[in-house]
């Protein structure tokens, strides 16, 4: 799993938003660090007192702990199509608008 990536660490942040309840208090200060606050891992590791490796390991299962609500519960993924269904609406509603419009044109013009 790739850690670094933008569109991962995107993903990640907005997991992190919805089911940061769900993990613990030391899980989730670690993962705001990380993902939110974009420390490094040595940063956060030096904060803590602990080794890089043991952050790395925490916020590697964190993120899997994360990945697995989500695919239980789904809510990131419902939220995606909630937005793609209102961003076709407004395509729609702008269309008829339009429509509207030149319609209006035609009846002035008679």
């Amino acid at each position: 799993m790739l850690l670094d990536t933008l569109e991962a660490r995107e993903r990640q942040v907005a997991l992190l938003e919805r089911y940061d309840s769900l993990l613990t208090d030391h899980q989730r200060r670690i993962a705001d660090l990380y993902l939110r606050r974009d420390l490094s891992l040595s940063e956060i590791a030096q904060r803590e007192g602990v080794t890089r490796a043991a952050v790395h390991d925490l916020v590697r299962r964190s993120v899997l702990q994360l990945e697995g609500y989500e695919r239980r519960l789904g809510l990131l993924a419902e939220a995606a199509r909630r937005r793609r269904g209102r961003e076709a609406l407004t395509v729609e509603l702008g269309e008829l608008q339009r429509r509207l419009s030149r319609l209006e044109s035609r009846l002035g013009s008679i």
